[in-house]
């Protein structure tokens, strides 16, 4: 009966992990106060995800010992199921260490986000070999500090860019230092608002 709970014990700690990872959206799919915020909350959170497979690894491993020690007689799925959750163990550790060591070393890219009144942008790809998109949207808040996006425009890279909403028109400024220097793109707002 111990060695019944110490698998399922094991089992919860090394698969909600990766049912996290693998199936829900950024840190559960909340959607609570900026999207920066919800994407830093999912860089915290590895260093936690790590800890519970280690946790679930040394059950299993601890649970293996004492199905040795007490000649205990296993069926050969429960050994399939436990070399398989070992195996997924192993693989999350090993993916979550060198996650954790990329945000210490690098740094997490939370300056990817920015934010200004309601119009929320995230730049992807930074720094890659491809060139960057720029994601615009409409931030709504409610009164519990949930939010809503509605995009409003993707743009290839922009190079250096700022933007500010000006009489309902977004107006985003920007060099991609391409020698047409600064340029200047401006975006209706009037059908966004929030309800």
């Amino acid at each position: 009966m111990i060695n019944n709970k110490k698998l399922m014990l094991a089992s919860l700690l090394i698969l909600l992990p990766l049912i996290d990872s693998l199936f829900v959206p950024t840190a559960f799919g909340l959607q609570y106060h900026s999207e920066k915020a919800m994407y830093l909350l999912s860089a915290y959170f590895i260093p936690v995800k790590l800890i519970l497979v280690i946790a679930g690894g040394l059950i299993l491993a601890s649970f293996a010992k004492s199905q040795i020690e007490f000649s205990e007689p296993v069926k050969w799925y429960d050994k399939l199921y436990s070399l398989i959750l070992f195996g997924l163990a192993l693989i999350q550790f090993a993916l979550f260490l060198i996650i954790c060591t990329w945000y210490v070393v690098v740094g997490t890219q939370a300056g990817d986000y920015l934010q200004q009144g309601h119009i929320s942008v995230y730049t992807s790809d930074v720094g890659t070999l491809g060139e960057a998109t720029h994601y615009f949207s409409y931030q709504c808040t409610d009164q519990n500090g949930f939010y809503t996006l509605t995009p409003i425009v993707t743009l290839d890279w922009l190079g250096h860019f700022s933007f500010k909403v000006k009489e309902n028109t977004l107006v985003i400024k920007h060099n991609d230092y391409a020698g047409k220097g600064e340029q200047i793109k401006q975006l209706d707002l009037t059908e966004y608002s929030c309800k």
